[in-house]
């Protein structure tokens, strides 16, 4: 709050003015009684001889006179001297009100402001950081290609922060991630079935599970399958079996056993082992002419196994 040094410039000369006017007022008041006395006692005062009871007259009226009058002009510059420290006081007071106003205004009131303003923001930003938090999770699940922690982490983010434009966002990196994925896992399909490996080709396939479902992985399985079960109907027609070629079969069978191609797979491995020089039922290495290796033998041989085939 601007002030200038001589606001109350007129109020301090007025204490200043009453104050010396104290002492003037006193004598003023004074004199007017001694005037006044003269006045009075003028006529005795003509005579110069005085009789007992005018001297007491006029001693009763110099007593009278003197007294109220010393006593009025006491009481009237003791009121100015006071009038004059009252206006000091009053005025200092104005100022240091004016002053502690003007603190306030110039730095409480803005540091109030400040304070609410950090207070009002305060559960938007542990808002605003708890979303940034948990969007980055999300990301650095999509980025390394964690696709299930990825789905649960966007559903939670779409749930806890369901009004954030971060929530589609997410959503779209996710799908678009997805597609990504697939994409490159149906080339690695192609690559790994045009240089006849059946393994990559399954890897492949079991990855793509995880996006996959429905029609969609029914056809791919339908028509990898198909593929697989000529591959390996060609290498066992066109030489020795090896155990790799067993191991694939295995393999085959396993991931698409509700297929018919992968049951004809589950029938045929027995042989397909046996000509590898594997167990047909274990697939260890074993070339007797037994129908399976010692351990397995052992093993259905054994009281356990006997009371499961009972049970």
């Amino acid at each position: 709050m601007p002030r200038g040094p001589s606001r109350y410039h007129s109020l301090r000369n007025a204490r200043v003015i009453l104050g010396r006017m104290a002492p003037v007022v006193r004598f003023a008041i004074f004199s007017v009684g001694v005037s006044l006395f003269l006045d009075q006692a003028r006529p005795l005062l003509s005579d110069s001889q005085f009789t007992w009871g005018e001297r007491r007259v006029m001693g009763v009226v110099a007593l009278v006179t003197f007294a109220s009058f010393g006593l009025a002009a006491w009481v009237a510059g003791h009121l100015l001297r006071t009038a004059a420290e009252l206006i000091d006081v009053v005025v200092d007071g104005v100022e240091a009100n004016e002053r502690t106003a003007d603190l306030i205004e110039r730095h409480m009131v803005p540091a109030l402001n400040r304070l609410a303003s950090a207070l009002e923001r305060a559960p938007a930003d542990a808002d605003a950081n708890r979303s940034a938090n948990a969007a980055s999770v999300a990301r650095r699940a999509i980025e390394a290609g964690r696709w299930g922690q990825a789905d649960r982490l966007v559903e939670a983010f779409a749930r806890d922060f369901p009004g954030l434009p971060e929530r589609t966002r997410l959503s779209d990196e996710l799908a678009e991630a997805r597609r990504g994925a697939v994409d490159e896992l149906h080339r690695r399909v192609d690559a790994a079935r045009a240089a006849g490996d059946g393994e990559s080709a399954i890897d492949a396939r079991d990855a793509l599970t995880e996006h996959l479902r429905g029609p969609a992985l029914a056809d791919l399985d339908q028509d990898l399958v198909h593929w697989l079960y000529g591959l390996i109907q060609a290498r066992a027609r066109g030489g020795a079996v090896s155990a790799e070629l067993a191991a694939l079969a295995s393999r085959a069978a396993d991931s698409f056993g509700d297929t018919t191609e992968g049951a004809s797979l589950r029938s045929a491995l027995p042989k397909l082992r046996r000509s590898a020089g594997l167990c047909p039922r274990c697939a260890r290495p074993y070339r007797g002419a037994a129908p399976s290796c010692p351990r397995c033998l052992a093993a259905s041989s054994s009281p356990s196994s006997e009371s499961e085939v009972h049970s």
